[in-house]
């Protein structure tokens, strides 16, 4: 199952936003969510074989922020393992990224995909390909869709089946995507700004849209899928070594269903994490 997400992060004074819209094609989708003293996650799933693998989106208690997107569906690993030992290792940026090298270098590969990862100090985007990664940083803000922007796969996403894109669709239709949130993203600065972001549409509601709408014609576009969750961490800090947490979460269309806030609190008892976790919506 490939993600054809729209991701993007952003520092706003002493905060940080990340945004992530999924878009899947599986119908009536749940997610589930991991929080423990050391992170808050939502599942990551397996784009090979559909089962529950790592993490797709979360926050750890140092204040680093990390989402995914997929580029390519390759015979490789689930990069949302990797993904989630980033979250409970990696304290910055260059970190993660060290991480990720690293792990190309032992030998590992991972499905191609973009991270997406922020700190209160800067954010940045780590592009994985077959046994290479590139990360481009930003002091500010970056997005990201599925595709690459620094590495040069250009060609071979253009060559790519549909089913080895499968909800990522098109490149021209992730192309667009990522030029309409790098545009709005420039000057938003509030949760309001976020979600509108996460809700907008492009005239097709399909491969080319932020908020995505499965199609009525389901057999044309199967592998469209539509945007089954939305996610918006908001970081800020509220003290010289005191950071607060929230993630904000839409089951379905963020433009029809509203955003439901959960308080991220890593000194709450496991009973109160486990209720968080039931809870998930």
């Amino acid at each position: 199952m490939s993600d054809g997400c729209t991701i993007a992060a952003k520092r706003v004074g002493d905060g940080l936003f990340l945004l992530k819209n999924r878009d899947l094609v599986y119908e009536d989708f749940r997610d589930s969510a991991l929080f423990d003293d050391t992170l808050f996650a939502v599942s990551g799933v397996n784009i090979g074989t559909g089962t529950k693998a790592g993490v797709s989106i979360g926050v750890n208690k140092w204040g680093l922020a990390a989402c995914s997107s997929t580029v390519l569906i390759k015979q490789a690993d689930a990069y949302d393992f990797l993904l989630e030992e980033i979250l409970r290792k990696a304290k910055t940026v260059d970190k993660a990224h060290d991480m990720v090298s690293d792990s190309l270098r032992s030998g590992k590969r991972y499905q191609w995909c973009n991270f997406v990862v922020g700190t209160l100090e800067g954010v940045g985007a780590i592009e994985i390909g077959e046994g290479v990664c590139e990360l481009e940083r930003n002091p500010r803000s970056i997005t990201r869709a599925n595709h690459h922007m620094k590495l040069p796969t250009k060609d071979v996403v253009l060559k790519a089946s549909k089913e080895e894109r499968e909800a990522g669709g098109p490149l021209p239709t992730s192309e667009k995507r990522h030029q309409m949130a790098t545009k709005m993203l420039e000057s938003a600065s509030s949760l309001r700004d976020m979600t509108a972001i996460l809700s907008t549409h492009s005239d097709s509601r399909g491969f080319d849209s932020i908020c995505r709408h499965r199609a009525a014609r389901i057999r044309d576009n199967a592998l469209m899928g539509e945007t089954t969750y939305s996610y918006i961490i908001e970081m800020h800090r509220i003290g010289p070594k005191k950071l607060s947490f929230k993630m904000h979460v839409a089951r379905g269309n963020p433009c029809s269903n509203p955003y439901k806030e959960i308080a991220i609190d890593f000194d709450l008892s496991s009973r109160d994490k486990e209720r968080i976790i039931k809870d998930f919506p």
